[in-house]
């Protein structure tokens, strides 16, 4: 290895060629980061070297090169290992002051002096790329040509495509030209601008100076270009994956550029280096892609900071390198579909979208094993199993916090079994009874529907998901399939504020609150809540009954809005809660069967409305027959006001709905916080939770 600092006469001055691989990324530089100071410090260098032409040169920086066999009579060539972003930008540089002093007319040496550092003169060679002094990596090669080549700005900007994002070599060129321009207008007489020619072109042949490296045969390229990366060097896990992979090729001799133009190049455009969110990290999409890769293929958990170095050693074990291209290439496409890109408008279309909604990206090994593994038809069971088990699971509130291992136990057996996907699938799903795991059944969905605020729950995308998922069930196939292409806003058919067009018509006290309570207990269920438009939802606001039902017949197509009763209180919004559960477990359903699990409401510690429980005409009578609301009144009946029980000694009191401590804890303490007893309150913080009578007691309540 041999370091020596050179200036840009010395670098540039001879005739060969400086290769970038074309595995590595295309040029990345920017005007903030790199032009900008670029040009200030040639400026202050330009200044220094007036008042002293003996000013020491300004280092610019490191390269390393490395030996290229050539062809005899060929242009002699090096590979640059590291530094492209900085020969690439320093022979853009020279070319743009070359052509931007031939357009001010100044003395032709300052041009020819100049162009002597960015061509190559050898009429020997038969080679016509051998001019360029550095030559790019392949992506970057069209705008790289034009601009050294075009001899004046006006060329460039004719054959620069307009509308379309310019190339940012192009821009680069742009940019330095402007600037040349800029600083000429401020010089006076054409002596002033030839003496300051001379000095720009004294400056940028001997006193900027580059450290280059040249390695020598012993020297391995590839672990000295990961070197310079683990001490800063700003790239990416993708840049190092595509440089590692193409020096496998090298090293065994296969074509290099084919297999880059058939399997890489597709992603090397700016949405694969776009960044996006997975959980709490953001990261270059291709980054994200090679991670879930990985994990499909390696069947285990990858940690991100070792991404390159996992993928070295998988890639290096692999004997087809094509092959192990080719796959990567395929599943990439695949990873555009499930991440959004590409979106069908097929069934599966409509899975992919509702997988946004539930944000979780650890599912997307199995996905890309299912899509890359199986055609539409064979692999549809087990998408629609998963998307049932995901999607109930949300709705019920369940954790996913260990989805990433579960997910990979379901990746595992899909990748030994021989069966059907969607067999594999559903059995695994049905097996699960951990909390963190099992697939919630209908009676589980039935419960929250009738019971939880979702409204307050859920985000309005979950929500109108699960609102569109019924509306589909909902339709009868006898009219068109209805597509929405807007985004609808959710609305409460009893609103939230109705006590001005929603009066309490009720005979006695008792009956006043408990109706009241029963309005507010419901208002946020799914029952009460449709889908709207966003000009329909402000027209309706608060109104009465009767004018929200001839709105939503009038001007919605959902199914969700047609079946509406001509009344509507707490008993029409339970019935059409248990019209959506059927709905719902119809769009999303569970096979029957699996190991027993624990239900929903004891794991939220819920319980049905009290006002579901005691009528045995009304649409919750069968459920559940007892009230969980009436047992806490009842634990405080005969107590003075002020009274404290804790949640203990609630649940052991012998009520008309429960036997001493047959109620849990969990189910009184839900019901408690909820703040919907009427008369009792619970006491925030206490430990254990208590709660205290505010209210005289009352006698009888009946639902």
């Amino acid at each position: 290895m041999d370091a020596r600092p050179l200036t840009l006469r010395e670098v540039f001055g001879q005739d060969q060629q400086l290769r970038v691989p074309l595995f590595q990324r295309p040029y990345v530089w920017s005007r903030e980061k790199n032009w900008q100071p670029l040009w200030t410090d040639i400026q202050n260098v330009l200044t220094s070297f007036a008042h002293d032409d003996a000013v020491s040169p300004h280092f610019m920086g490191a390269v390393v090169l490395d030996q290229i066999r050539t062809p005899a009579g060929a242009m002699p060539a090096r590979q640059v290992v590291d530094g492209q972003q900085r020969l690439t930008t320093l022979q853009v540089l020279l070319a743009a002051v070359r052509d931007s002093l031939g357009a001010l007319g100044v003395a032709d040496r300052y041009v020819r002096a100049l162009g002597r550092l960015t061509a190559n003169e050898d009429d020997m060679s038969d080679d016509p790329n051998a001019a360029f002094k550095v030559w790019p990596t392949l992506v970057d090669r069209a705008p790289f040509r034009l601009v050294m080549t075009a001899g004046d700005r006006d060329t460039v900007e004719e054959h620069t495509p307009r509308g379309a994002e310019q190339p940012t070599l192009v821009q680069v060129y742009r940019f330095f030209c402007d600037e040349v321009s800029a600083w000429a207008r401020q010089l006076g007489s054409a002596e002033q601008l030839d003496e300051a020619c001379d000095g720009l072109v004294r400056v940028l042949r001997d006193k900027l100076q580059l450290v280059v490296i040249d390695l020598g045969p012993g020297d391995n390229a590839q672990v000295i270009f990961e070197s310079l990366n683990d001490r800063g060097t700003p790239l990416l896990a993708c840049d190092l994956v595509k440089n590692l992979l193409f020096q496998l090729a090298e090293d065994r001799r296969l074509p290099a550029e084919r297999l880059y133009s058939d399997y890489w190049k597709p992603f090397e455009t700016q949405n694969w280096r776009s960044h996006i969110r997975q959980g709490r990290l953001n990261r270059p999409r291709l980054d994200a892609y090679l991670h879930q890769y990985l994990t499909m293929r390696m069947v285990k958990e990858v940690p991100v900071p070792l991404l390159f170095t996992t993928f070295r050693r998988f890639a290096s074990s692999i004997d087809d390198l094509e092959s192990l291209m080719a796959d990567l290439a395929r599943h990439g496409t695949i990873f555009q579909v499930i991440s959004g890109i590409i979106r069908p408008s097929s069934r599966e279309g409509l899975f992919l979208r509702r997988l946004d909604t539930i944000d979780t990206s650890v599912v997307t090994p199995v996905l890309l094993h299912l899509f890359g593994s199986y055609d539409e038809k064979t692999r549809w069971p087990a998408l629609e199993a998963l998307e049932s088990w995901l999607l109930r699971r949300m709705v019920c509130r369940q954790t996913a916090k260990n989805y990433n291992r579960l997910l990979l136990d379901l990746l595992d057996e899909l990748t030994k079994a021989h069966g059907a996907p969607g067999e594999v699938v559903t059995d695994f799903l049905l097996q699960q009874s951990a909390d963190s795991a099992f697939w919630p059944r209908d009676d589980d969905i039935r419960a929250v529907f009738l019971s939880q605020p979702l409204y307050r729950q859920f985000t309005q995308t979950r929500l109108r998901a699960v609102l569109e998922g019924c509306d589909r069930a909902l339709q009868t196939g006898y009219g068109e399939r209805l597509t929405v292409n807007e985004t609808l806003s959710i609305e409460h058919l009893l609103p939230q504020v109705w006590e001005t067009h929603w009066p309490v018509l009720a005979d006695d006290e008792n009956g006043d609150i408990m109706e009241r309570h029963r309005r507010e207990a419901l208002k946020h269920t799914l029952g009460n809540l449709t889908l709207v438009t966003k000009k329909l939802n402000p027209a309706m606001s608060n109104a009465g009954w009767e004018k929200k039902r001839a709105d939503l017949l009038q001007h919605s197509a959902l199914a969700l809005n047609r079946l509406l009763a001509t009344v509507w209180g707490p008993d029409q919004i339970l019935q059409r809660s248990l019209e959506l559960t059927d709905a719902f477990v119809t769009e999303w359903p569970r096979p029957p069967g699996g190991v027993a699990t624990p239900s929903v409401e004891e794991m939220l510690g819920a319980a049905i409305h009290d006002d579901i429980a005691e009528e045995r005409g009304t649409p919750g009578a069968g459920l559940r027959r007892r009230s969980v609301a009436l047992h806490i009144i009842e634990a405080f009946r005969g107590l003075p006001v002020g009274t404290v029980l804790t949640v203990s000694e609630i649940c052991a009191a012998q009520t008309s709905q429960y036997g001493a401590k047959e109620i849990s804890p969990g189910a009184v303490a839900y019901r408690l916080n909820s703040d919907d007893v009427p008369g009792i309150r619970a006491i925030r913080g206490s430990s254990p939770l208590a709660a205290e009578k505010i209210g005289d007691e009352i006698a009888e309540v009946n639902s």
